[in-house]
């Protein structure tokens, strides 16, 4: 398994999942709020979570819509108070890795969510008391379990961005198995997504040699994977991420 520890400390893997539990307790995270959707469920990925947090109390929220809304958001944060949990785990797609970021500032701030949008000037409203949320994603391409921002539909129909440092995942869990399940559609869309990013990475006129070299990398892994050829589960689990 590789590690990236930067802002965000990054378990990659066919392993990762196996890192969650004692990344809770570095964190400090009791009694986690799962956020997902019912498709994620359905596919048993939650299932897999909570196993793999054998002994620890959590709570699941699987209504995330495919674009996170400012009801359904408000609703994990109710949940996230009256369950009495202490950090939240993110478990699907950009979704519901932005679903539950604005649940860390719903739940722990008293204002509306629109008072902490980014075009509302919101963001240095948002601060440290934000719940801490740890990422799992499904999906290769969204990078929202390592990035500071979530989009959010609001109330009055806007489709805002919220951005602090205080929403950025603590930790993120990229298990390669965990994306098995995912209709070939999706498993395309977001492979294209995640090389959208490395591009841009690499064209980026700010200099940065590791972001480059994690880019490249990213690219050449791509590629490869683009072949005609078929990848399993047994494949992936002799080492090939």
């Amino acid at each position: 398994m590789a590690f990236i520890f930067y802002l965000t400390h990054i378990h990659i893997g066919t392993d990762a999942l196996l890192q969650l539990k004692s990344e809770c307790e570095r964190i400090g995270i009791r009694r986690p709020l799962i956020v997902s959707d019912k498709g994620v469920v359905a596919a048993g990925i939650v299932e897999r979570v909570t196993a793999t947090l054998s002994g620890m109390p959590c709570t699941v929220f699987d209504d995330t819509p495919s674009n996170p809304t400012e009801a359904m958001t408000r609703r994990a944060a109710d949940l996230y108070r009256d369950s009495g949990c202490d950090g939240l785990i993110a478990v699907g797609g950009g979704s519901s890795i932005d679903l539950a970021k604005g649940a860390a500032i719903l739940a722990t701030h008293a204002d509306d969510l629109k008072t902490y949008a980014t075009i509302e000037g919101g963001s240095t409203r948002i601060t440290s008391a934000a719940a801490p949320l740890i990422a799992v994603p499904t999906t290769s391409g969204t990078g929202s379990e390592v990035a500071r921002g979530s989009i959010i539909i609001l109330n009055d129909g806007r489709k805002l961005g919220f951005h602090s440092w205080h929403l950025l995942p603590r930790s993120a869990i990229c298990d390669p198995l965990l994306t098995l399940g995912l209709p070939p559609y999706l498993t395309a869309a977001t492979g294209m997504d995640a090389i959208a990013h490395c591009v841009e990475t690499f064209l980026s006129a700010a200099f940065n040699p590791p972001a480059d070299g994690i880019a490249l990398d990213g690219l050449e892994r791509a590629w490869a994977a683009s072949r005609p050829q078929r990848k399993t589960a047994a494949t992936l689990r002799q080492g090939s991420i």
